[in-house]
Formats: C-alpha cells, sequence, structure tokens
C-alpha cells in the first residue's frame, strides 16, 4: 500500500467578466487549489466555479454553458493539451448553485506547472470563448 504524502497546497483564484451588446455583464470566478501526492507523482485540483456578481443579467449574455480546463506545462515548455476537467453548467444553473470540481492526474519528473481556464459555449452553433489563463507553478 502506498502513503498519500501531500506537499504544500498551491491556492489559485481566476476572474473573468462576460458583457453582452445590450449592457448586460456578469462576472464568474473558478477559485480552489493544486496538490502534489504520493511523492509528486500525482496532482489534484479542487476547486468551485460560481457566478461572482451580476447573476440577474445571465439572459442579456446568453446564458452560455460554463466550464473549467486545465492544460498542464512541461519544464520544457512543451504542454499537455487543454482539457476540460469539470461539466458544463449554465448560469441558470450557476445562479442556483456553484459548480464543484476535482481532477487528479499522473504528474511526471518533468512538470512543473499547471494552467486553468474558464470556458463559455453559448448559442446554436456552441460559439466558445475562454477567459484568461492562469498558472499554478508546482514544482522549481
Amino acid at each position: 500500500m502506498t502513503q498519500s504524502l501531500e506537499i504544500p497546497v498551491q491556492e489559485f483564484s481566476l476572474a473573468w467578466t462576460m458583457t453582452a451588446d445590450k449592457g448586460g455583464r456578469v462576472g464568474f470566478a473558478a477559485s480552489g487549489q493544486v496538490t502534489l501526492l504520493d511523492n509528486k507523482r500525482f496532482y489534484k485540483i479542487d476547486g468551485v466555479l460560481y457566478i461572482s456578481e451580476g447573476s440577474a443579467y445571465c439572459r442579456d449574455i446568453g446564458n452560455p454553458h460554463l466550464f473549467v480546463r486545465r492544460n498542464g506545462v512541461e519544464e520544457s515548455g512543451r504542454q499537455w493539451g487543454w482539457e476540460t476537467i469539470c461539466n458544463r453548467k449554465s448560469c441558470s444553473r450557476l445562479c442556483a448553485m456553484d459548480a464543484y470540481f476535482v481532477r487528479t492526474g499522473y504528474w511526471a519528473p518533468a512538470d512543473k506547472a499547471i494552467q486553468l481556464s474558464i470556458g463559455a459555449e453559448s448559442g446554436w452553433n456552441r460559439k466558445r470563448s475562454f477567459s484568461p489563463t492562469i498558472t499554478v507553478r508546482l514544482d522549481d
């Protein structure tokens, strides 16, 4: 049996505001923590996606479906590729309840950081837009 040792936790917070042509404005946020487990063999992202301001105007911005995605960065600069780590939630559902998410994965010796961003899909054609990216450094 492997003992799970936790390395110090790195907290993250990401804010993003979507605006509409009619003046509607809704702020979203994702926050939580990233931890390396089992002697730096695995990572764990634990967080929440929620509406931080302007929830009355979700329809004004098209009531998009939001999600959180992650990307990993190796020491060489190579990236793993973006992967969704939170189920898509409509703004109206986020008004009623926050979206909690947990993601675990393998952490290779060359890995150095995790990138996170919030994504939104809106309209019939599922047009995507993304928040700015934050980088959480886990290994120096």
